[in-house]
């Protein structure tokens, strides 16, 4: 039997009563509703239905077919004015039937694929996965997870220490795809011919370190040895082990390995040579490699697997650190979920243990840290080095997410809607007695400058120069090396101290800070306060900066972080705004939607007209075929013309000189109490803040950065366990973690399909 695209339900033969009745009535569907726009004369966004394969179950035209299925089942398609609507019944019918067939579609390998990449993160019902009405048990499938490159990084820092040319020889094996969202996904990381030819040049700088510089016990016994003894070669083996497998080795493996050194060693007939062999076998074995996460505990009677206790120590500690695990964690019992929380609390509520996976999270779950990304051009930015910008601006970004993760209440809500904000600061941590005895400084360092040539000094200060600066104050004898005074240094603050005691305002504090690539820059410098406050619509001749912040910026303006700088220019092009991109990320990111990528068939470009805003440049994206995904996006990006590509607010277009519309829309949410008009950006993310649904993809988010996948629906009980975690704690970030790391997601392995 032939029909329409080949449609025949899976596994029903082509004369089944199944095939012909669904192949009838599809063929039919399609034809009056469909065909005349997506067929051979017409074939909208490049869509033919004609010509669809109909092995939907196999995985064949997955991301059509479920692109169909989204437009037909929300009634998207066929449009509203299309001269001809299927009743209610015929399109749930269809549907439903596409629906099942997708649903086996998951079997497939292609599907599988597919399903496992973040873009296809909000595939599965939303409502269905909090409705609590799944009641599969939660579990993840085996997997070896290739090591993150920040724990890689920690690990040869650990080795190599202060040793700069090593440093610099052993190159980063694992990065990871610089794409929006969450980067760290099992499924896509796999070490390749170029990962492992790295890995073999640096197991080779790692080793002839070990044996030539800072020249670790163990080993030096062994390299100072005519014979070592087994007892020698044991310690050797456990010192390479903990070093680069970051755990001591099994009694079979040190066998296996003891025996290897001695091998080695008698056939080169020299114990340097061959201990170095054995060294680098030991940081090549998949561990040295992968995270390990196969499930090889006990199994209980639903067939999932516990991690061991190996494995569970590891996924623990590296879901919120890049260390190996601390004592505690690898002498604790974690044979219950209790005593899991009871760890996890643990870390978390140590200070001295950093966990830099939770800022990542944010950074990754908002997108600002991409703000030096994108290019800007100079003369646009007052015409100086932007460059610097962006960097402080993420800085301060990171700032106020460590100092509402700090307080740890509706942690969710303040990130949104907070109207204080870091500025020129060095965060909330700060000793407010250093941060007088910094402006005491300052006042001093001015005094003795203003009536002496300062505008002639060198870079290098004379002696007896640097001799008078240093008795100035304790602050300036305290300063690191590289950070003592510079002619350089004394001619930024002598443009700008004078211009804060002469206005009466008090200078900013953040003199060094940490920036991208562990370079540390000084921002006192008049002209990177200049420029960086502008992006707050700040003068840095009027700014008179808190001791104390966060500090609340004008609430009209401003309130959370999708309203700062760093994440307005990190959703922005080189030359606009992008309310695609915006009102894109809401969507996807706070609303559990989806929106398809533009069809390669679109030219995707915005028409010049300076005489025009953007929203007026962006109405023919209003057009039939484009607004059905365009409706998702515009409404709610459009609510940021208020602020131009660098983040700064603005009530006119810059270019056109015409008034900025900032209104917009919010609509087919999933959350009826979201819908309806804003008159700006500040009232739209109020309105988030609020909302059940956001608070749940926000959940959804967390689950898969630190699961390393996209939820399936067997984890529905853990996404509701969290989301109310979350809740009874009155917004708790830490109750959240707490419960994602002990659920059953995390600590069970099971094979299945997605």
């Amino acid at each position: 039997m032939l029909i329409l695209g080949g449609i025949v339900p899976a596994g029903a033969d082509d004369e089944s009563p199944a095939a012909n009745q669904h192949g009838a009535f599809l063929h039919t569907f399609f034809e009056s509703n469909c065909v005349k726009c997506h067929g051979a004369k017409k074939a909208k966004g490049g869509i033919r239905l004609d010509q669809m394969g109909g092995e939907i179950a196999l995985g064949h035209d997955f991301e059509t077919w479920n692109a169909i299925h989204e437009q037909l089942s929300s009634g998207e398609m066929p449009p509203e004015d299309a001269e001809v609507q299927p009743d209610a019944a015929e399109r749930a019918k269809a549907a439903a039937w596409i629906g099942e067939e997708l649903e086996k579609a998951r079997s497939s390998e292609r599907v599988q694929h597919l399903l496992s990449q973040f873009a296809f993160g909000n595939h599965i019902d939303h409502e269905k996965l909090f409705s609590g009405e799944i009641k599969d048990l939660p579990f993840s499938p085996p997997r070896m997870w290739r090591i993150n490159p920040n724990i890689y990084d920690r690990t040869k820092h650990r080795i190599l220490k202060h040793h700069w040319e090593e440093l610099q020889r052993v190159r980063q094996p694992f990065a990871l795809e610089n794409r929006p969202g969450v980067n760290d996904y099992a499924a896509d990381l796999f070490a390749d011919s170029a990962t492992l030819g790295t890995l073999l040049r640096n197991a080779r700088t790692i080793v002839e370190h070990q044996l030539s510089s800072d020249v670790a016990e163990p080993l030096r016994m062994v390299l100072e040895s005519k014979k070592p003894s087994q007892e020698q070669i044991n310690a050797a083996v456990r010192h390479q082990f903990e070093a680069l497998v970051l755990r001591p080795p099994t009694d079979a493996e040190l066998e296996r390995y003891r025996n290897y050194m001695l091998s080695t060693i008698a056939e080169a007939k020299n114990v340097l040579e061959g201990m170095a062999v054995c060294l680098k076998a030991i940081a090549l074995i998949p561990e040295a490699i992968y995270r390990m996460e196969l499930g090889l505990g006990p199994e209980d009677q639903y067939g999932r697997r516990l991690l061991s206790k190996n494995e569970l120590t590891f996924a623990i500690s590296f879901a919120l650190t890049d260390d190996p695990p601390d004592p505690e964690l690898w002498n604790a019992k974690l044979d219950t979920a209790e005593n899991i929380r009871a760890q996890v609390k643990r870390i978390l509520d140590e200070d001295g243990i950093a966990k830099p996976k939770i800022l990542r999270f944010f950074q990754e779950f908002f997108g600002y840290h991409r703000a030096p990304d994108v290019f800007k051009d100079a003369k646009r930015y007052e015409n100086y080095d932007w460059g610097i910008v962006p960097y402080q601006l993420v800085h301060e970004a990171d700032l106020l997410v460590l100092h509402i993760l700090e307080r740890d209440r509706e942690v969710l809500h303040e990130l949104l809607s907070t109207k204080k904000y870091f500025v020129g600061h060095f965060g909330s941590k700060s000793d407010p007695e250093e941060l007088e005895q910094r402006l005491e400084a300052l006042r001093l360092l001015h005094d003795y400058w203003q009536d002496k040539p300062w505008k002639k000094l060198k870079y290098e200060l004379e002696p007896e120069v640097r001799v008078d600066i240093e008795a100035l104050h304790p602050y300036f004898r305290t300063q690191p090396a590289k950070h003592r005074m510079s002619g350089g240094l004394i001619k930024d603050y002598m443009e700008y101290l004078p211009v804060c005691y002469k206005n009466g305002i008090q200078p900013m504090l953040a003199q060094f800070t940490l920036m991208k690539d562990e370079r540390e820059r000084n921002l006192t410098s008049a002209h990177d306060q200049r420029f960086f406050l502008n992006a707050y619509n700040l003068k840095f001749n009027q700014f008179d900066c808190p001791t104390e912040q966060p500090f609340e910026l004008n609430p009209k303006q401003r309130a959370g972080l999708l309203t700062h700088p760093a994440w307005l220019i990190a959703h922005s092009k080189n030359t606009d705004t992008n309310p695609i991109t915006r009102g894109k990320w809401i969507r996807e990111r706070l609303l559990a939607g989806h929106v398809p990528d533009v069809p390669i068939t679109v030219n995707a470009v915005v028409p010049e007209d300076p005489k025009k805003t953007l929203r007026e440049r962006f109405r023919p994206t209003r057009q039939e075929e484009c607004w059905r995904c365009h409706k998702k996006m515009n409404p709610l990006g459009m609510t940021f013309e208020a602020y131009d590509d660098f983040g700064r607010f603005r009530t006119s277009d810059e270019v056109s000189g015409r008034p900025i519309d900032a209104s917009g829309h919010l609509d087919s949410t999933g959350d009826d109490r979201l819908n309806g008009d804003v008159r700006s950006a500040v009232e739209l993310v109020q309105r988030l803040a609020q909302s059940e649904r956001v608070r749940q993809s926000f959940v959804r988010h967390a689950f898969r950065y630190w699961m390393g996948r996209n939820e399936m629906p067997s984890d529905s009980a853990t996404l509701i366990a969290a989301d109310q975690a979350y809740v009874k704690s009155g917004g708790s970030f830490q109750a959240l973690l707490v419960s994602l790391i002990s659920s059953d997601s995390f600590i069970y392995r099971k094979h299945s399909k997605l």
